[in-house]
């Protein structure tokens, strides 16, 4: 089914992960909805969260919550959610039901600690036992990084991961040198699909794509990958209609200024423009606006001066005439320390 959105801050029932993987036992925006409802008593849209990100490294601990945020015909108690892992091993997408509880209760689920094995695309959704509700699913990617990782992957032609629909963008993975064979994939969130970049060239051992977003409000991870099973790191990529962040879209080196600068688009023209009107927040917190608190610079963007891991965090920017944009995870690594 289609997709719904939001994000869950509370707790539920808890499902311990560990029997499902070990063998042992037996997104703040509201998603379009392409599906005709005229032929349903109910409709019940869901919410997927992870905290504290979707992005981890082996030996971190999550929770992954699902539950209904919308049900106002009260199918709560007869709809059962299900939390469905997909397997994103290469050739080997094969899914599994690692949870399932009545939507009015929710689930969360615990990964404690993650493990490769964990990652993979995890689906809130039901299992079909009222035909006549409606219930709209929702997709996330659990990425689980490699260190080091085999390849490396960038935006070629931007300095950021935030994109208005039609805007075009390139991106390149950088390849080993090797001879496997490397495709560059994308996770559609909308879908939940896992699928090949379209017109990939390679040359001087980088794959590249150029593409052009059409969906509104989405995002799409891109990484490429071989045969073996080898990747390169992630890019999330957000699609937006109105506001976007420009953020450093890799890691930046502690002791680096990052600029921060924030993009609007007018509906009707399609012009895009800064704004001096803008307010950046740091993990939902306020770091900065332009009227009178904290630094002020040109054109209204924000720089944070000679950063350190504690800058590390999630970044959005809202202008009052615009909103907000979506999250963007700026992460500093350690400069190599000189012998």
């Amino acid at each position: 089914m289609r997709l719904a959105s939001g994000l869950l801050c509370v707790l539920f029932s808890f499902v311990s992960a560990k029997s499902i993987f070990d063998g042992s036992s037996p997104h703040h925006v509201q998603r379009r909805d392409t599906k005709p409802k005229s032929n349903y008593t109910g409709v019940i849209g869901t919410k997927l969260q992870a905290f504290p990100t979707w992005f981890v490294s082996a030996g971190s601990n999550v929770t992954i919550y699902c539950k209904a945020h919308t049900d106002r015909k009260k199918y709560g108690d007869k709809v059962y959610l299900h939390l469905t892992w997909t397997n994103m091993r290469p050739g080997n997408r094969t899914k599994k039901i690692v949870a399932s509880q009545p939507a009015s209760a929710g689930i969360t689920y615990e990964l404690n600690p993650v493990t490769h094995e964990h990652q993979g695309v995890y689906t809130c959704d039901d299992n079909g036992s009222l035909p006549e509700v409606y219930v709209l699913d929702w997709h996330s990617m659990l990425w689980v990084e490699d260190a080091p990782p085999k390849a490396s992957m960038e935006v070629m032609s931007h300095n950021r991961s935030q994109f208005f629909s039609n805007e075009a963008f390139t991106l390149g993975c950088q390849l080993p040198n090797d001879n496997a064979q490397w495709k560059m994939m994308r996770f559609n969130d909308w879908t939940g699909t896992v699928t090949e970049c379209p017109d990939q060239v390679s040359s001087d051992h980088r794959l590249s794509s150029t593409i052009s977003p059409v969906y509104l409000d989405s995002y799409r991870l891109y990484w490429c990958e071989n045969p073996a099973g080898d990747r390169s790191n992630s890019l999330n990529v957000s699609i937006a209609s109105v506001t976007v962040l420009e953020s450093p879209p890799l890691p930046v080196m502690e002791g680096e200024d990052v600029m921060l600068r924030c993009y609007k688009r007018d509906r009707k023209t399609k012009e895009i423009s800064f704004s001096f009107h803008t307010s950046y927040y740091k993990n939902n917190r306020l770091i900065d606006n332009s009227f009178g608190r904290g630094p002020f610079e040109q054109e209204g963007n924000f720089t944070l001066k000679a950063v350190t891991k504690a800058d590390e965090g999630v970044y959005t920017c809202k202008m009052p005439e615009a909103g907000g944009s979506f999250e963007s995870w700026l992460s500093v690594k350690a400069r190599p320390v000189e012998e």
